[in-house]
């Protein structure tokens, strides 16, 4: 295989580049606890589904916002029909207190992980777009940081809890404020939940609460009101059906990632099959441009089959972009110094 060059994000910052797309590998860099598998394996290996484990096996899934909802659709029709389950009741409950505590058991805490989200910010403040695939709270964390010093560059549709599908107004600066970056999460965030009717909304606190976020979520989590909207895992089928339950998901996936622009900055994705719906949306109108962080923290044969594998998915899918690569631990990169 032909060896390919690694630039330095110095080489390419100074271009003009449309969106930015994160992937797991941006929340590893954060926190060394992201690289779980899944949440489900988190849960299972500490027994936290003794009982439930059969209800994902039955949904073919391991998603807890599907099993979620698939129990709490169930506790209400029991209890519309007059034969409430005791049984469904402790399933509901069991899944939640497994998910809160594997949510809490990889996350880091907002004090531990300030001098980074410092960094992301103005790393990110950079892009007009910015499409996170992680549902942690890291990205969140650091654009209430960054708006709290410059005013609301930080943008991420929501307004009162209520997501605005109308989202192209946004992008105009909201003076003190010198720019505007709008943010989305095609897979959804910890900090959006569903109530069992369908209506969405995003749990927020003050800037100067942000330390306060996760707990302000479970315990959302726990009124038995809401349930989380984050596709945590699963088939890129599987997930596609978890977008469609959700219409800010949807109007993501439809509206966001087919416009990203011509010039598209990639951090921290693997490019995986299970991804390959999000490649599908980008796809539809296709970046002329895409510049891929590569982890050099790995052997220099792994580098490489990253960036062939990348370039194979690439010609599958948008085989007219222009693909260039860059290192992920450069300074000034994400959350480099």
């Amino acid at each position: 295989m032909d060896r390919i060059g690694i630039d330095t994000w110095a080489d390419i910052s100074a271009e003009s580049w449309s969106s930015l797309l994160l992937g797991n590998g941006a929340s590893i860099a954060i926190h060394k606890e992201f690289a779980y598998p899944t949440l489900h394996s988190v849960a299972d290996a500490k027994g936290l589904l003794a009982t439930t484990a059969p209800i994902f096996a039955k949904l073919g899934t391991t998603d807890f916002e599907h099993v979620l909802l698939a129990c709490w659709y169930a506790e209400h029709v029991n209890v519309a029909l007059g034969t409430p389950s005791a049984d469904i009741s402790a399933a509901y409950a069991e899944v939640r207190s497994a998910l809160i505590e594997a949510v809490h058991s990889v996350h880091p805490i907002h004090a531990d992980v300030a001098a980074d989200l410092q960094r992301v910010g103005t790393f990110a403040s950079a892009f007009p777009t910015v499409v996170s695939l992680n549902y942690d709270l890291t990205l969140y964390w650091a654009m209430l940081l960054f708006n709290a010093a410059n005013g609301s560059w930080f943008k991420d549709a929501f307004h009162h809890g209520e997501f605005q599908a109308d989202w192209g107004y946004l992008r105009r600066p909201l003076p003190p404020a010198g720019g505007a970056t709008l943010v989305f999460y095609p897979h959804g965030s910890l900090a959006m939940a569903r109530d069992y009717i369908g209506d969405e909304t995003k749990i927020s606190v003050g800037a100067g609460a942000a330390g306060d976020l996760l707990e302000t979520i479970t315990l959302r989590w726990s009124s038995r009101n809401y349930v989380p909207v984050f596709v945590s895992e699963g088939t890129s089928k599987q997930k596609v059906a978890a977008i469609r339950r959700s219409h800010y998901l949807t109007n993501v996936y439809e509206e966001v990632l087919p416009a990203l622009g011509e010039d598209l900055v990639v951090y921290g994705w693997s490019f995986d099959e299970r991804d390959q719906h999000v490649f599908d949306a980008i796809a539809a109108n296709k970046p002329k441009r895409m510049a891929v962080s590569v982890f050099t923290g790995q052997p220099d044969g792994d580098q490489q089959a990253f960036c062939h594998q990348v370039l194979k998915a690439a010609g599958r899918s948008l085989p007219a972009t222009d693909v260039t690569f860059f290192d992920s631990r450069s300074p000034g990169c994400w959350n480099n110094p």
